[in-house]
C-alpha cells in the first residue's frame, strides 16, 4: 500500500487556519501583552495541530519544519555578523566617530529629512535594506538619541529610507524578484513605479521637515546635552574622520554585489583590526570580546552609556529565535496551501483592473502575515495572478508594481515578520513604534490604492493607460 501524498487543506479549512492564526497573534500581541517568543510558539502549535488534523503525516511535518530552519539560515547568519559589525564598531571608534561628527554637523530640525534621502542614496547603491539599516541605521539611531529625538520617529525614518533603494534599485533582491514573478523585465517595472514611489517620496520629504522642525529651538539643558556627550566621546575614544573609510568601504562591497552577511563580515573584521590599532586605552581582551558580548563601559554621562553599551552577537540571540519560529511558522502554512487556496477561490472572479490591483495589494498583505516572509508575499501573488491580469489585459509591469509596493514594503510593517524583527534587532524600536513614522511604507501602497481607482500610472497590454476605466474591463 503507497503512502497518501499530503494534498493540503479545503477552502473552508484554509479560512479557518487563516482565522485562527491571526486570533492568536492578534490577542497575544496586542490584548494580553504576551512576549513575541510566547505568541509565536502558541500560533505555531495551533498551526501544527491543524496540519495534522488535516492529514499531514510527522514525517512530513519534520521535513517541513526543517525546510524552515534551513530559510532561516542566512537571515540568522546576517544576525550574527550585524551583532558583531555594531560590537566593533563602537570599540574601534567607528560609530563614535559618526556619533560625534553628526551631532556637529546636523541640526535637530535637519535631521530627519536629511537622514531620509542619505538612507535612500545608501540603500539605492546597495540595493539592500537589510545592509543599510545595518550600517547608516545605527550611526542614524544613536544620532537621534543623542539630539534627542524620539526613537521610534528615528527608527521610522531609517526603515522608510531603506526601503526606498530594496524597493527601486536595479542591484535589489526583490526589484529583480517582482518582474521575474509578474512576466515583465526591470527596466519596465522600474518605471512603473515611479507611479507610486516619487509622489511617496516627495511626501515622506515634506512629513520629515516638519516633524523634525519640531526640534529646531534646543533648550539651553539640551545643547549643554550634547556637549556632553561630545565632549565624553572625545576623551574616551580616538575620534577621527579616517575611521569612516570603514563604514563608506562596507558599502562599496555591497554595491559591487558582494553578499551582504560578507561585506557585512568583513566590515566587522576591519572594525576589529582597526580597534586594535587606534584604540590602545582598549586591552586585547576587551577588543576580542566585544563581538560576542558587545561594548560595555563605565561612563558618567548616561546619554553615553545608553548609546554604545550594547551589540554583541548575544544581543541579536532573542531576535534570531524570533526568525526562526516565524519562517518555521511560514513554511507549514505554506505547505499547507492555505493562501494559495484562498486566493485560487478569488482571482478568477475579480475581472475589473481597480479590483485586481487592490486584491493584489491585500494577498500581499496576507502573505506577509501568514508567511512572514518577503519573497513569499512577491512570489506567491505573483504567480496566482499572473494569468488574470492577462484576461483583464493588464500591463504585467502593473502587477509587477503592485507586488513591490505590496510584499516588499508590508514586509517592514507586520510585527511578526522576518523583516521587521531584524529593524528591530538593529534599531532597538519594535515595528509597532515605529510603524507610524515610516511614511514610505505606509504611504505607498496608498498611492498604488489611489493609482488603482483613478487609473493614472495603470495601462493595458498596449501600453494605453486606463485612466478612469479601472471600474470596467478592458475591452
Amino acid at each position: 500500500m503507497t503512502k497518501k501524498e499530503y494534498a493540503g487543506v479545503s477552502l473552508p479549512v484554509a479560512l479557518f487556519t487563516f482565522a485562527a492564526v491571526a486570533a492568536v497573534m492578534a490577542v497575544g500581541l496586542a490584548i494580553l501583552k504576551l512576549n513575541t517568543m510566547v505568541t509565536f510558539i502558541l500560533a505555531f502549535i495551533t498551526v501544527v495541530i491543524i496540519a495534522l488534523c488535516t492529514g499531514m503525516g510527522l514525517n512530513k511535518l519534520e521535513e517541513v519544519i526543517l525546510t524552515g530552519f534551513k530559510k532561516s539560515a542566512l537571515v540568522g547568519m546576517i544576525f550574527i555578523v550585524v551583532g558583531m559589525l555594531v560590537g566593533y564598531w563602537i570599540i574601534s571608534g567607528i560609530v563614535p566617530s559618526i556619533i560625534y561628527y553628526g551631532l556637529k554637523i546636523f541640526t535637530p530640525s535637519s535631521f530627519l529629512a536629511l537622514g531620509f534621502v542619505i538612507g535612500c542614496i545608501v540603500s539605492f547603491f546597495t540595493g539592500s535594506a537589510y545592509a543599510a539599516l545595518g550600517t547608516v541605521g545605527i550611526a542614524f539611531m544613536a544620532i537621534g538619541y543623542g539630539m534627542e529625538i524620539n526613537p521610534a520617529l528615528t527608527a521610522g525614518m531609517c526603515v522608510s529610507g531603506a526601503l526606498f533603494g530594496d524597493k527601486m534599485s536595479p542591484f535589489s533582491d526583490t526589484t529583480n524578484m517582482a518582474p521575474a514573478a509578474s512576466g515583465t523585465d526591470v527596466i519596465s517595472h522600474i518605471k512603473s513605479m515611479f507611479w507610486t514611489v516619487i509622489p511617496t517620496f516627495v511626501i515622506s520629504i515634506v512629513l520629515y521637515f516638519i516633524l523634525g522642525m519640531k526640534y529646531n529651538t534646543a533648550s539651553e539643558e539640551s545643547m549643554q546635552g550634547l556637549q556632553d556627550i561630545m565632549t565624553t566621546l572625545d576623551e574616551t575614544f580616538n575620534i577621527s574622520l579616517l575611521l569612516l573609510i570603514i563604514p563608506v568601504l562596507t558599502i562599496l562591497l555591497v554595491v559591487k554585489k558582494v553578499p551582504a552577511m560578507l561585506a557585512l563580515l568583513a566590515g566587522a573584521v576591519a572594525g576589529a583590526i582597526v580597534a586594535m590599532i587606534v584604540q590602545p586605552q582598549f586591552t586585547f581582551n576587551q577588543i576580542v570580546t566585544a563581538f560576542a558580548s558587545g561594548f560595555s563601559g563605565e561612563f558618567e554621562v548616561a546619554a553615553v552609556a545608553k548609546l554604545l553599551n550594547r551589540g554583541g552577537v548575544n544581543s541579536m540571540m532573542s531576535t534570531l529565535c524570533y526568525t526562526i519560529f516565524a519562517l518555521v511558522l511560514g513554511e507549514i502554512m505554506y505547505e499547507m496551501g492555505v493562501l494559495a487556496r484562498i486566493l485560487d477561490t478569488i482571482r478568477d472572479k475579480i475581472e475589473k483592473p481597480r479590483n485586481l490591483i487592490i486584491a493584489t495589494l491585500l494577498s500581499c498583505l496576507a502573505t506577509v502575515m501568514l508567511t512572514t516572509s518577503q519573497y513569499m508575499a512577491i512570489l506567491l501573488p505573483g504567480e496566482v495572478f499572473q494569468d488574470s491580469y492577462k484576461k483583464a489585459k493588464v500591463a504585467p509591469y502593473v502587477l509587477s508594481r503592485t507586488l513591490e509596493d505590496g510584499g516588499t514594503l508590508f514586509a517592514f510593517l507586520v510585527p511578526w515578520s522576518a523583516a521587521a524583527i531584524y529593524s528591530y534587532g538593529v534599531l532597538g524600536v519594535s515595528c509597532l513604534e515605529y510603524l507610524p513614522y515610516a511614511f514610505l511604507p505606509m504611504i505607498c501602497p496608498l498611492m498604488a490604492v489611489v493609482c488603482a481607482v483613478t487609473g493614472f500610472g495603470v495601462y493595458d497590454t498596449d501600453g494605453n493607460m486606463l485612466r478612469g476605466k479601472t471600474g470596467k474591463k478592458v475591452s
